[in-house]
């Protein structure tokens, strides 16, 4: 089995409601279900909070420029992918992340991923798993049925030659 480990980054953390963590947890779970089938998993996963006061105004995302700018500004040092959750984040987008992040998480531009609590564990849940699936290496596909699909929710389906994409990401063991 493959394995990648997972730094959850509250943005705001004291904001978050015992109902946002329960999300949390859910959306982890569910990108733990979606990854089973093609043998990954989301292995250890530590979590984190960034203070309010020290965020920026980045608990809520106005644009994508703001998103890597946090993932730029915030890491944890180790060798875990960076998923920050945010509150909002602006019009219909609810997550970003680069396709074939760094491993290098000092590296210039987006290092982590981004996630927007949406208030639905189904949604934010196919969001984690489709923003880590873009950071180890995937794209957008045109098949609703595809996690790769533009919106989530959507299929989950991975392919095998997608699956073995994500595994040879520099952050799976």
């Amino acid at each position: 089995m493959s394995t990648v480990n997972v730094n959850a980054i509250l943005v705001g953390v004291e904001l978050y409601s015992n109902a946002d963590w329960q999300e949390i947890f859910d959306s982890i779970a569910q990108t733990r279900t979606l990854y089973a089938p093609i043998g990954l998993t989301v292995g250890e996963v530590r979590f984190w909070g960034i203070p309010l006061i020290q965020t920026r105004g980045r608990e809520d995302i106005d644009d994508d420029g703001e998103a890597e700018a946090l993932t730029d500004e915030w890491t944890v040092d180790n060798f875990a992918l960076d998923l920050f959750y945010v509150r909002t984040y602006a019009g219909t987008t609810v997550g970003l992340s680069r396709v074939d992040g760094p491993c290098d998480k000092n590296a210039k531009g987006m290092d982590g991923s981004v996630v927007a609590i949406e208030g639905s564990t189904r949604t934010s849940g196919f969001a984690t798993a489709h923003e880590l699936a873009h950071y180890l290496g995937l794209n957008h596909e045109d098949d609703p049925n595809n996690l790769m699909f533009r919106n989530v929710p959507n299929g989950g389906a991975i392919r095998s030659d997608q699956a073995n994409n994500m595994k040879d990401h520099c952050f799976v063991f």
